[in-house]
């Protein structure tokens, strides 16, 4: 969408900017605001509105990501651990950024394909070597924090990570067990781990 008689420079709609908390009601707001006008001047004071609140919103995607991403990881160490609603809302907000910013790469992607050809042409085979290249993960850091980039080092890390996440711990059950009241007695104990006789079925 451009608008070039209705501001200096011309003005470009980011997809990412529907999923911005609050962006809606400013755009009704705004709309709202200079309702009274024709459609064209409604337009332009929109547009001019919309060009004040970017500045501010959706500039810094990436940046927003790793610093909710680092969130997320203080949180999954942190022992004492925080509330669940705080740890929704972390989940929900790198949700939300992470579908600006697939939002904002596909409108530029689509403006790319207009412009330089079909999927037979070299600039397809550039583009996809090239997300190719942005998704590889070129290192892993292990437990003791060295930095592993080869193959078959990577696979063992995140092997041994996912281990030592879900695999059953070992710990000290005594102090827990002894802590919960007694409500079987020995005797009910003796009579329920009994084996079945043929008479019971």
């Amino acid at each position: 969408m451009q608008w070039s008689h209705l501001h200096k420079r011309n003005f470009h709609y980011e997809n990412a900017w529907y999923s911005e908390l609050g962006f809606k009601e400013f755009v009704t707001d705004a709309w709202h605001m200079h309702s009274p006008n024709s459609v064209v001047s409604i337009l332009s004071s929109c547009v001019a509105n919309m060009v004040v609140w970017s500045r501010d919103h959706c500039n810094k995607l990436k940046s927003d990501i790793e610093e909710c991403r680092r969130q997320i990881e203080t949180i999954r160490l942190n022992s004492s651990g925080p509330s669940q609603e705080h740890v929704t809302s972390l989940r929900k907000n790198m949700c939300r950024l992470l579908s600006q910013e697939d939002a904002y790469l596909r409108q530029r992607e689509k403006s790319h394909w207009y412009i330089n050809g079909d999927l037979n042409t070299k600039f397809f085979h550039a583009s996809t070597t090239a997300r190719k290249k942005v998704n590889h993960i070129l290192s892993l850091e292990d437990d003791s924090g060295c930095k592993i980039s080869d193959s078959r080092g990577m696979c063992n890390v995140a092997k041994n990570y996912f281990l030592n996440l879900f695999q059953k711990q070992y710990t000290v059950v005594a102090l827990v067990i002894q802590a919960i009241r007694q409500s079987v007695s020995e005797d009910d104990n003796v009579m329920l781990t009994t084996s079945f006789t043929k008479e019971e079925f």
